[in-house]
């Protein structure tokens, strides 16, 4: 029986192990996809001015590559509060502020989270970037570009030229929902103010 009860656990542990890999791959993205919705449910709602970068991929199918002229290169003129004392890789979080138009353009940028925000302003927190720090013996601070995980929108293949050309023209927005943490999620894709895609919750 012994013997017996060896091959049995032998034969079950790899099918325990099996069964616990897959319960933590689907809770693992169940959590991701209910952060995602999360973002595009609660989040504050910001529009944001776009330009091309490279509208379509062909072994993947259309999408638009987004980059955000106000928002992807930093002066450090807007930095706020003290900058790392040596180089380093981190965050940058950005306060933004509704512009003229509409659209919200960087009030100030800072290296931890802004301890509040005032009236319409809303925080934006980039992905982990290279921070140099100034020598001694001269030279200047200086962030790398930024980017914030929303800078690719999949759309119908043969769609993707028809937005490169709004772009190129400066008809194309992004309505972006953004968490407490910073967080963004683009909700819609718009075209001349007109919405062009939205983003299902699910």
């Amino acid at each position: 029986m012994t013997g017996l009860g060896q091959i049995l656990r032998r034969r079950l542990n790899p099918i325990l192990a099996g069964l616990v890999s897959a319960a933590i791959l689907v809770g693992t993205l169940a959590l991701a996809i209910e952060r995602r919705a999360s973002i595009l449910r609660d989040g504050r709602e910001v529009v944001l001015k776009t330009e091309p970068v490279d509208p379509r991929d062909l072994m993947r199918g259309d999408y638009v590559r987004l980059g955000y002229a106000d928002l992807s290169s930093i002066d450090g003129s807007l930095v706020t509060g003290a900058w790392p004392a040596e180089d380093t890789t981190a965050p940058v979080w950005l306060v933004l502020t509704p512009g003229s138009d509409g659209a919200y353009v960087v009030r100030t940028a800072s290296f931890s989270k802004p301890s509040a925000v005032v009236g319409e302003d809303v925080v934006l927190r980039s992905e982990p970037v290279r921070i140099t720090v100034a020598r001694p013996s001269g030279g200047s601070n200086s962030i790398g570009p930024l980017s914030f995980g929303i800078e690719r929108y999949y759309v119908p293949e043969g769609e993707g030229l028809e937005i490169e050309d709004a772009q190129n023209e400066g008809r194309t927005t992004v309505a972006v929902r953004v968490s407490a943490d910073g967080e963004a999620q683009i909700a819609r894709l718009m075209i001349d103010g007109e919405t062009l895609y939205q983003e299902p919750l699910y």
